[in-house]
């Protein structure tokens, strides 16, 4: 559904702001205003490499992997009263689809029914990339490509599509001369975290994002011996990092 990038990143993060009052989420627009007026947050970069022998694995349900069409939007970003989802999660999909950036992928069932969406990015996207996403990403080499975006649709949670979904969509990514695939995840998302690594991704870098008065700063640095045994320990429990070894990190 692609038919030319149009991104107003500034412009996104107001209308969004603006929807969250109108529907009545104050809360939500205060603790996001909250973030932007002083924050810190660390993400895992995540990688895997396409060279590599991996095998997919499976959801519970079969799926194929398309691109993004616009009538699967409506039923991807559903909200409904009963399961309510954070509407700040919503508007960050739904700008990414309103700036049509190049290319969402959605994994779909055997009625062609979409259940996860993600978009996967290339090297010749980076001016895209470093534009719409305001500088949170390095930019990409001509052997690699970034994942973004990742949204599994409610009604189809506790299925395992992640992985499957992920995976495949990363593997989109080997026609185009790419070996390393990347992505990036907050520390604390544990589920997603644990959802890269059946995916076939491993973490190699380490993300902090500052916030202050509106301004971020980003970044990057190695993984410390310390963090990578705390990632190794989560991976097998549902124990969270520790902030002190992001701190040392």
């Amino acid at each position: 559904m692609n038919d030319g990038y149009k991104s107003h990143p500034r412009l996104f993060h107001l209308m969004n702001a603006m929807r969250l009052l109108r529907n009545g989420h104050y809360g939500i627009f205060f603790s996001e205003l909250k973030t932007r007026l002083r924050s810190e947050s660390y993400s895992f970069g995540l990688k895997r490499d396409l060279h590599q022998k991996f095998k997919s694995p499976k959801a519970k349900i079969e799926l194929d992997i398309r691109e993004l069409k616009k009538d699967d939007v409506p039923l991807l970003l559903e909200n409904s009263v009963e399961n309510p989802i954070n509407p700040r999660i919503i508007a960050s999909q739904q700008a990414h689809v309103n700036a049509n950036i190049p290319t969402c992928y959605v994994a779909v069932t055997e009625d062609d029914d979409p259940c996860y969406m993600q978009w996967l990015f290339t090297n010749d996207q980076n001016d895209i990339i470093e534009e719409h996403f305001e500088g949170v990403f390095p930019r990409l080499k001509e052997d690699e490509a970034l994942l973004e975006g990742a949204y599994g649709r409610l009604s189809y949670r506790g299925l395992r599509v992640m992985p499957e979904a992920m995976s495949r969509i990363a593997e989109k990514a080997a026609s185009k001369g790419v070996r390393w695939v990347i992505t990036f995840v907050d520390v604390t998302n544990i589920p997603s975290i644990k959802g890269c690594k059946r995916a076939g991704f491993e973490p190699y870098i380490l993300r902090k994002e500052k916030i202050v008065l509106f301004k971020r700063r980003i970044t990057f640095h190695e993984i410390s011996d310390s963090l990578m045994e705390e990632y190794h320990q989560t991976m097998t429990s549902s124990r969270k990092p520790k902030k002190a070894s992001l701190v040392e990190s």
